[in-house]
């Protein structure tokens, strides 16, 4: 066998695992870009580049959106890049303030007793999310075999 294409099987097969163990962190900041563009939009990317808009819940006299955080310093926004975790196989987007998931997926809260929040989802299943990390993971592989 020809020695270049045994040294090139042989790097390929050296850069393979480095690649592979970075695959659950370019997930995770590729997830966080998805969130915030998300906040940015308001609204949430279904398919790339099709936001299902955020009903808007006008704070008293202005227009403004009140989950974009601006009396709050977006500490909604910021919770998911503090909490978010990743593992050799997985991505775990989390927040731990307690309106996130009422906001993320439309429950109910306490105030007023009864109210329903609007459904501003943030993060969840999304065509759009799924292509931007293979796009990433796909050019990564296209570096390895180059």
């Amino acid at each position: 066998m020809n020695n270049s294409f045994i040294n090139k099987l042989n790097e390929i097969r050296s850069r393979l695992p480095a690649a592979i163990k970075r695959l659950p962190g370019i997930a995770k900041v590729e997830g966080l870009r998805f969130i915030a563009d998300n906040f940015k939009n308001e609204g949430f990317e279904e398919k790339t580049g099709s936001y299902k808009p955020w009903k808007k819940k006008a704070a008293k006299g202005s227009r403004k959106n009140t989950l974009m955080g601006e009396k709050r310093g977006g500490s909604l926004k910021r919770s998911w890049k503090q909490e978010t975790t990743e593992s050799e196989k997985q991505v775990e987007f989390t927040s731990s303030l307690p309106y996130a998931e009422v906001h993320n997926e439309g429950l109910t809260a306490g105030r007023p007793p009864g109210f329903t929040m609007p459904e501003r989802k943030m993060i969840g299943d999304s065509e759009a999310l799924s292509k931007r990390i293979e796009g990433k993971f796909d050019r990564m592989v296209d570096d390895i075999f180059k």
